[in-house]
């Protein structure tokens, strides 16, 4: 579960309300594997809601930000993280029921969603919001996004984006050893499966 709370408002209306729909779609898939309802339809739906929702937020943001002028390298970097989203859900999504157990690739996708858009949201759309208030004060749109670089982002919000981007890296390490291994046995079906090096995540 992803809750909302005053550390993810970056003070624009219609950015805070998309915002709070997604961590709410995220959320209602959440609850459906809660209560082990994995029906194969009902899945569909939720992450039809969630990536339909996701492309228009992002649409919605980047005209935004063209609107006002934001500093292009910002404006960059939001549409690869952006596409970047899309891309993995989608991919994910394509092989949703055919990985093996649905639970799993279900906890899979909520894990991924939750801690993208805990970095995403404290990252990139902080910056954003800061930049577009500079902008709106006179500051010309390089200044600001300079400026904005050049800060220091308080404790808390350090160390949730470090958690958030050492278990994505924990979660694709563990991909990219199970794929490693099915190609193994794939070119080798007679060699012993070796027993895998357990890997761990020491928290922040």
């Amino acid at each position: 579960m992803l809750e909302w709370s005053d550390r993810f408002t970056t003070q624009i209306d219609t950015v805070d309300t998309q915002h709070r729909r997604l961590f709410d779609l995220l959320n209602e898939l959440a609850d459906a594997l809660k209560l082990g309802d994995l029906d194969e339809k009902i899945l569909d739906e939720a992450l039809n809601r969630l990536v339909d929702y996701a492309s228009l937020h992002f649409v919605d943001e980047e005209l935004l930000m063209v609107q006002k002028k934001i500093d292009p390298r910002l404006l960059s970097m939001q549409r690869m993280e952006h596409k970047s989203f899309i891309y993995d859900i989608q991919r994910i999504r394509e092989n949703f029921f055919n990985e093996g157990d649905t639970f799993e690739q279900s906890e899979k996708l909520i894990r991924f969603t939750t801690l993208w858009l805990t970095y995403h949201i404290l990252g990139t759309d902080m910056d954003m919001a800061e930049q577009l208030k500079a902008i709106e004060r006179g500051v010309s749109p390089e200044q600001a996004y300079e400026e904005e670089h050049a800060k220091k982002r308080d404790n808390m919000t350090t160390r949730l984006m470090l958690d958030a981007v050492l278990k994505q890296w924990y979660e694709t390490t563990e991909r990219c050893r199970r794929l490693e291994e099915e190609l193994d046995a794939l070119k080798n079906p007679d060699r012993q499966k070796k027993p895998a090096p357990i890997l761990t995540l020491n928290p922040l």
